[in-house]
């Protein structure tokens, strides 16, 4: 059958379903030659209830069953989902035509700049969310990665329960101080507030809401997301092959692996959207892991991080190698150019917290008018505890994961970047300046390393220095028998430079 000239989408008519519906328009007519994608806009009951959270409201479909019946009896050719918004079953004469590359999975906060002011005077933090699983997990995370003013009192946090669009509840940070409907943060995916940034139409709206907001990006191994939030869905009528086969272009298949395995989750713990449960599955060479935290049905918390795939290793078979065991390390006074890139950079990245602990009292203030990433968590709480506010953590996956960051339109990050580390390092980006903050003396090999089977070296810097030391090509040949693992990152690369091939794998 031939194709028709024009395929009419339906679609909710939110401005973020709007913005996605309409990417995903233009590539379909983009990989479709002669094709016009025309929106019609269909209002669902997930749109009309907006006075009380999904999860008191009877029955499921709240966001795709007018979209569904719209398909079946023929007023649209395909429809687009945010597939997080689909039940585990469909019905039977609707097909999932294509799943497009994914945004990225994470949740974010988008406080109101006064929030830290808030925080200092020690007032209550008001955040708004209808979601169980981040009513679960995320008041937890927030106790530690707000900026803390007292050791003693950790932030007051209430939580309050919110609808409506994007734009709707955003906006919410910007109603007047003392108001019932005045919130200082709300809580939001992050792929949903990128897909507003690169619509020319929804991103002037976005822009004006954001003016005076502060951005927090919530780790994936602290605070999993909904299964398959990220990942649109494009579905098709069964029997319309050749609509089927246009859409099929812009699947992605890897995307579809992932959410495949999120999903697994959902039918495992028995629920659907209300469930207090986050997974998000991260590809490696091997398959990926299965990162799940969460409160199943019967009260019980749990959290597990699962092996999907051929895993070739464990992390307990392995000797864990450490910087400090190897090295003493001193503060090295910055450069004079060095503290000029730091007064002048607007985003710092903390390479790990050891750079934090030598850097001086007036530097250290400095970061407090800079936005803040990390590596990991211990350089988080090292800074939150100074009342240094963070944006997000590359969750230990090193520079080079920054840049899928930065690169993002919604955090507007093309900018002069401080890479805080040590002397030994090395950055290779024009828009960074490295500054080292301490430097190493080598102590001696620890003789767990020369008798290990099976190494995993946390840095690069370790073992460039032990393979440096061995003395001779034989003791390098015979060490390089040893099985070595690392992350994926530079360490991985000083591996491949002495003909050494790493399991790649992260610290658990």
């Amino acid at each position: 059958m031939e194709l028709p000239r024009t395929l009419k989408l339906g679609t909710r008519r939110s401005l973020l379903a709007w913005a996605q519906s309409s990417w995903v328009a233009r590539e379909i007519e983009k990989l479709n030659p002669g094709i016009t994608v025309e929106l019609v806009g269909i209002d669902t009951q997930g749109d009309k209830i907006l006075d009380k959270p999904l999860s008191q409201i009877e029955g499921k479909e709240f966001f795709t069953a007018e979209l569904d019946h719209a398909l079946l009896d023929g007023r649209v050719d395909f429809t687009v989902h945010s597939m997080k918004d689909l039940s585990l079953d469909r019905p039977s004469k609707i097909k999932l035509a294509a799943v497009p590359a994914r945004e990225l999975q994470h949740d974010v906060i988008l406080f109101h700049e006064t929030t830290i002011d808030r925080l200092r005077e020690g007032k209550k933090i008001r955040i708004g969310t209808s979601s169980p699983r981040r009513l679960t997990l995320i008041p937890a995370f927030l106790k530690n990665a707000l900026p803390r003013f007292s050791a003693e009192k950790e932030p007051e946090l209430e939580f309050v329960q919110i609808r409506g669009n994007v734009n709707t509840r955003l906006s919410r940070i910007h109603e007047t101080e003392g108001t019932d409907r005045k919130l200082d943060g709300v809580v939001l995916a992050f792929a949903g507030l990128e897909r507003l940034a690169l619509d020319a139409k929804a991103s002037l709206e976005l822009w004006k809401l954001l003016e005076h907001a502060k951005i927090m990006v919530i780790p994936i191994r602290e605070c999993p997301t909904a299964p398959a939030q990220g990942a649109l869905a494009i579905e098709g009528h069964l029997d319309r092959d050749n609509v089927l086969a246009a859409l099929k272009k812009l699947h992605h298949e890897e995307t579809l692996t992932a959410v495949q395995e999120e999903r697994k989750i959902l039918q495992e713990w028995g629920g659907g959207c209300h469930q207090k449960l986050g997974a998000n599955f991260i590809a490696n060479k091997y398959g990926g892991k299965l990162y799940i935290r969460g409160e199943r049905p019967n009260g019980a918390y749990e959290q597990e991080i699962r092996n999907i795939g051929r895993v070739p290793y464990s992390m307990n078979e392995f000797t864990k190698v450490e910087a400090g065991e190897l090295f003493e390390f001193h503060q090295k006074p910055l450069l004079t150019e060095e503290s000029t890139a730091l007064q002048n950079a607007e985003v710092c990245f903390v390479a790990h917290s050891r750079a934090l602990e030598f850097l001086g009292e007036t530097e250290t203030k400095l970061l407090q008018q800079k936005r803040i990433w990390v590596s990991g968590m211990k350089s988080w709480h090292k800074l939150a505890s100074q009342g240094i506010w963070v944006e997000g953590s590359v969750e230990y996956k090193g520079y080079d994961h920054f840049q899928t960051f930065r690169n993002k339109q919604l955090l507007r990050m093309k900018l002069s970047t401080a890479f805080l580390t040590h002397s030994e390092s090395s950055i290779n980006d024009k828009d960074t300046t490295l500054i080292a903050t301490y430097s190493h003396s080598f102590k001696s090999i620890p003789q767990k390393i020369l008798n290990a089977t099976h190494l995993y070296w946390s840095s690069g810097l370790p073992f460039s220095t032990v393979w440096s030391k061995l003395g001779s090509p034989e003791k390098q040949a015979e060490f390089a028998k040893k099985v070595h693992a690392s992350g994926a990152g530079k360490t991985a690369a000083a591996l491949r430079s002495c003909g050494i091939e790493p399991v790649v794998m992260d610290a658990e």
